[in-house]
């Protein structure tokens, strides 16, 4: 079996852009299970009190639809990453909830590529990263800071 070509700093270009190739779909019994484990407002775990909400409908938790975000972020990597950890994250916005029955799909563009100072030897790449619903709607929306291996200068 062929082992997939590493991808490294040098590979990675500002406007480079993905988008998630299945849709995520958001069911009421995922919704319900996570947000009584992580975020157990009573809009999140009854359909009675979501209905009384102005959203009318069962809906997450904003921390599991940046957990979904971040899953269906390993399907916009074609080809594995030589990345070392993530800096942090910035900017994070909340648009619209995210509710039962909704399809999600996650688009990320490069946005910024520099060296690292300190670390020659590895790279920041900064990517915009945004989850929608199948109406094309943001839910939620962040950018995430990487540090990647930079090509060996050696071979």
């Amino acid at each position: 079996m062929a082992r997939a070509r590493m991808q490294y700093f040098e590979d990675i270009q500002v406007g480079d852009t993905r988008e998630s190739e299945e849709p995520y779909e958001l069911t009421a019994d995922e919704i319900v299970e996570f947000c009584k484990k992580w975020d157990p407002l009573p809009f999140h775990v009854d359909p009675q009190a979501a209905a009384a909400t102005p959203v009318g409908k069962l809906f997450t938790s904003a921390v599991h639809s940046v957990a979904i975000a971040i899953r269906l972020g390993h399907q916009l990597q074609r080809q594995p990453t030589a990345t070392v950890m993530g800096l942090g994250w910035d900017e994070v916005r909340f648009h619209v909830p995210a509710c039962a029955g909704d399809r999600l799909r996650l688009r990320g563009e490069i946005i910024e590529v520099r060296p690292s100072e300190s670390k020659p030897q590895l790279g920041i790449i900064r990517s915009l990263l945004t989850l929608t619903n199948q109406r094309g709607d943001p839910v939620i929306s962040f950018k995430a800071a990487a540090l990647v291996q930079r090509r060996s200068q050696d071979g």
